[in-house]
C-alpha cells in the first residue's frame, strides 16, 4: 500500500538549527572564541536544538482539522466551488400553437452516460416560455423611407410594388421588417420565405451581404446569428432561415407600427469582410411572394448545480453561537433571492436575515447570519465576555422554537462540468413540444473546492491585506479572492489620479489546449461579482475599472524533419500540444511541464520555441520555425513574421493563435 506524502511545515532539523545559533553567537559574540563541543554554552545550544527539533516534529504532525481551525481564526474559511455555466437551445418540433414553459430549476438535460461515470447535469436558471408568437407586421424600407405592408393571420402577402424586399437597385441599407407583439429576446426565430430570385455579382450565398438585426431600444438594432439560410441570401429564392436571437429584444415604431421588430438589412459587404463588388452587391432585388415568421425555440441559461427550495433547518433553541447543516454540501455561493428565513413569532411571517462575512460589526439587534458554504452551515452570531464581566452579544439569535428554514440555494459545482460543446443533449425529463437540445458553447466556469493546501497558501497573502485594496498586488490578490473563477490578475497604478485597472482572465480547465478568444474573457457576472468585492475594499476617492486581460496572440508555423520510422501524425500532435501549453496565459512559460501561466511583460524570444519543438521525442530537427502576431478576436494573422524578439506591456501576456506543425521524414 503507498504511504502519503508527510506535510512538512517546518524542514529544519537539529544540525540545521546548531549550525543558526553558531552564526548568530559569532556575529553578537564575537568574544565568545570556543566553539569546541566541550564547551558549556555549546551544550546548551545542542540542548534546545534538541528541544526545538522535538517541537518542530509535533507541528508537521498537526492535522488537518487543526489547520482548518487555525484559518478560522484568521477569519479564512475554504472557499466553495463554482457551478461551470452554459446557454441550452431547446428546438420544438414545430411552432408552437401554445405556450411552452421551460421550467427553470426543474428542467434537467445531461450530459450521455460513459461506462461507470456519472452523466453530467445542467439545471435551467430560470423560468422562460417560448409564446405564441406571428408576425403582426410587415414593412420595407427603401431609400430611408419605411413604408407598411399588410399582414393577415402572420402572413404577409405583398402585391404589386409591395413586393420588392429592397429598392431598385438596391442599396445599402435597404431592408425588410416583421414586427412582433411579443418579446423576441431568446428565441429561436424561423422566417419562411417565398419568393424569386435576387440578381447580383460577386455574392456568395453562404456570406450574403446581409445582417439579420433584432431592436433593442430606440433605434438601436443587435445583430442576430444565422443558423441556417437556405435562402442564400435570396440567391436561391424561396426558404427557411433560422435566426438565434439575441438576449433582449425591445418595442420600436416603425412604418407607424410599434412592435419587437426582426430585419433584414442591406450591408456594406459580406460579414466575412470580403471586399463588396458595387454596393451591396445585389443588382435587382427579390421579389417576396410571401413572408411570416415563427419561434421554434430558444436559447437559456443553465448551470450545473442541484437546486432546493424551503429546506427546513429545525428550530432555534435561543442560545448564541448556534450552527444549522443543511443537507446537501458543499453549497454554491448563494444568489439573489437565496436567504435563511426566520418566522416572526407575532406575525406568522417569514423573514428574510442577511447574510455577513462577519459577525465584527452585527448588534445584537440585527438579524444577521454566516454560511460556511463549503460544509453548507448556517451560523448564528456569538455572545462573547468583555473584560467588566458583561456579555457581548454580536447579532441576533431567533428565540427559542423559533423555526427557521432557507429558501432556495444551489449546490454541486466543480470542473468537471467543463463540457465541450453538444455534449448536452439528454433532457431527463419530456416537455410537450421540445424535440431536441443541445449547448451549442462549451461550459465554462466550473472549479472545485479550494483545497487545504492553497487555503494555506492563501493566508499569508490575506493576512497581510487585511482586506483593504492599498497597493497593485493587493488589488491582484483581492480580485482573485473575489471568485475562484478568475485565474489571474494584473493590475495597472494610476497615472496622474486616473482609475486602477485590474485585468482579469477567468479560470478555464482543461487548459492546455488551444484556448478560443470568448474562453479567455471574463464574463459580465464575474466582471460584477469582482466588481462588488473590490468596491468594499477599496479606499475613499479610489476608482478601479476592470477589463479582460491583454493577450498578444501568437502563431507559430513549424516545418520539421522527424528520426527515420516514427509516426508523424503523433509527433504533429505532441508538438502543436507543446506549443499551446507553452504559449499559454495560464498554463505556459515553463519549459518542462505545465507551469502557472505566461510571465506578464517577459518577452518571447523565437529561440526558446526550438527547444520546445526538439524536446518532443522523434524530432529530428527543426528546419522552418516562424512566429505570427495574431488578433485573437478575430484570427487574422499577420502576413509577416513577429522576428526573433517579440516584446510585451508590463501587464500583457502571450496566448496561442493557430499553430501549424507539419512533419516529415527524410528522403533518400
Amino acid at each position: 500500500m503507498a504511504r502519503l506524502p508527510d506535510i512538512v511545515l517546518d524542514d529544519r532539523q537539529f544540525q540545521d538549527l546548531v549550525n543558526e545559533a553558531r552564526v548568530r553567537v559569532a556575529r553578537r559574540c564575537p568574544e565568545w572564541t570556543d566553539h569546541n563541543v566541550s564547551d558549556p554554552g555549546i551544550t546548551l545550544i545542542e540542548l534546545f536544538a534538541w528541544l526545538t527539533e522535538t517541537l518542530v516534529y509535533r507541528v508537521n504532525r498537526i492535522p488537518a482539522k487543526l489547520h482548518v481551525a487555525l484559518l478560522e481564526l484568521l477569519g479564512m474559511r475554504l472557499r466553495p466551488p463554482t457551478a461551470a455555466r452554459t446557454e441550452l437551445r431547446f428546438r420544438l418540433s414545430a411552432p408552437p400553437e401554445e405556450d411552452v414553459l421551460i421550467a427553470g430549476g426543474e428542467t434537467e438535460v445531461a450530459t450521455i452516460r460513459m461506462g461507470a461515470d456519472e452523466p453530467v447535469v445542467f439545471q435551467t436558471d430560470e423560468d422562460f416560455t417560448i409564446p405564441v408568437a406571428r408576425p403582426i407586421a410587415y414593412a420595407v424600407e427603401r431609400d430611408g423611407k419605411a413604408k407598411d405592408v399588410g399582414v393577415a393571420r402572420g402572413v404577409a402577402s405583398p402585391k404589386g410594388p409591395d413586393q420588392l424586399a429592397f429598392g431598385t437597385p438596391p442599396k445599402v441599407g435597404d431592408a425588410l421588417y416583421l414586427g412582433f407583439d411579443k418579446p423576441l429576446g431568446r428565441l429561436l426565430l424561423q422566417v419562411d420565405v417565398d419568393c424569386s430570385q435576387a440578381r447580383g455579382a460577386g455574392i456568395d450565398p453562404e456570406d450574403p451581404p446581409l445582417r439579420w438585426e433584432v431592436s433593442v431600444a430606440d433605434g438601436e438594432w443587435e445583430e442576430a446569428e444565422v443558423l441556417q439560410d437556405r435562402t442564400g441570401g435570396f440567391n436561391y429564392g424561396s426558404g427557411v432561415v433560422e435566426l438565434q436571437l439575441p438576449d433582449k429584444s425591445a418595442p420600436m415604431s416603425v412604418a407607424g407600427n410599434r412592435g419587437h421588430w426582426i430585419r433584414c438589412r442591406l450591408a456594406e459587404g459580406p460579414r466575412s469582410g470580403a471586399e463588396a463588388v458595387k454596393g451591396s452587391g445585389f443588382t435587382h432585388p427579390p421579389e417576396i411572394y410571401s413572408i411570416s415568421g415563427a419561434p421554434i425555440g430558444a436559447m437559456i441559461p443553465a448551470s450545473a448545480a442541484a437546486r432546493e427550495s424551503d429546506e427546513s433547518l429545525g428550530e432555534s433553541d435561543g442560545t448564541p453561537g448556534q450552527a444549522f447543516p443543511l443537507r446537501h454540501a458543499p453549497m454554491l455561493e448563494p444568489a439573489d433571492g437565496e436567504n435563511l428565513e426566520v418566522r416572526n413569532a407575532e406575525s406568522g411571517d417569514w423573514e428574510e436575515w442577511d447574510r455577513v462575512e462577519s459577525f465584527a460589526e452585527s448588534g445584537p439587534d440585527d438579524l444577521h447570519y454566516a454560511l460556511d458554504l463549503a460544509n453548507s452551515v448556517v451560523e448564528f452570531g456569538p455572545a462573547i465576555r468583555a473584560a467588566d464581566g458583561s456579555w457581548l452579544q454580536y447579532g441576533a439569535v431567533p428565540p427559542k422554537g423559533t423555526p427557521l428554514r432557507f429558501s432556495r440555494y444551489r449546490h454541486g459545482g466543480g470542473r468537471r462540468a467543463n463540457v465541450l460543446p453538444g455534449t448536452l443533449s439528454i433532457l431527463r425529463s419530456a416537455i410537450p413540444g421540445v424535440a431536441s437540445v443541445e449547448n451549442p458553447r462549451p461550459a465554462l466556469g466550473g472549479v472545485d473546492a479550494e483545497t487545504l493546501e492553497a487555503a494555506r497558501e492563501r493566508a499569508a497573502l490575506e493576512f497581510r491585506t487585511r482586506h483593504r485594496a492599498v497597493t497593485a498586488e493587493d488589488f491582484e490578490f483581492l480580485a482573485q479572492e473575489a471568485s475562484p473563477r478568475v485565474a489571474r490578475a494584473a493590475c495597472v497604478p494610476p497615472e496622474n489620479g486616473g482609475p486602477v485597472r485590474v485585468h482579469l482572465l477567468p479560470q478555464v480547465d482543461p487548459a492546455d489546449r488551444k484556448l478560443a478568444h470568448e474562453e479567455l474573457v471574463p464574463t459580465d457576472d464575474l466582471f460584477a461579482e469582482v466588481a462588488e468585492y473590490l468596491d468594499d475594499r477599496r479606499l475613499i476617492g479610489t476608482t478601479v475599472e476592470l477589463e479582460p486581460m491583454k493577450l498578444r496572440g501568437m502563431s507559430v508555423v513549424v516545418n520539421l524533419q522527424a528520426e527515420p520510422r516514427t509516426d508523424l501524425a503523433r509527433i504533429e500532435e505532441e508538438v502543436s500540444y507543446a506549443l499551446y501549453s507553452y504559449l499559454n496565459p495560464l498554463v505556459g512559460g515553463r519549459l518542462e511541464g505545465l507551469g502557472d501561466g505566461w510571465e506578464l511583460g517577459r518577452a518571447l524570444n523565437q529561440g526558446e520555441l526550438y527547444g520546445i519543438v526538439h524536446a518532443v521525442p522523434g524530432v529530428d530537427y527543426v528546419k522552418i520555425l516562424r512566429v505570427y502576431e495574431t488578433d485573437m478576436k478575430t484570427g487574422k494573422q499577420e502576413a509577416k513574421p513577429a522576428g526573433t524578439h517579440i516584446p510585451l506591456e508590463p501587464d500583457e501576456a502571450i496566448a496561442s493563435g493557430n499553430h501549424i506543425v507539419k512533419a516529415e521524414h527524410r528522403e533518400y
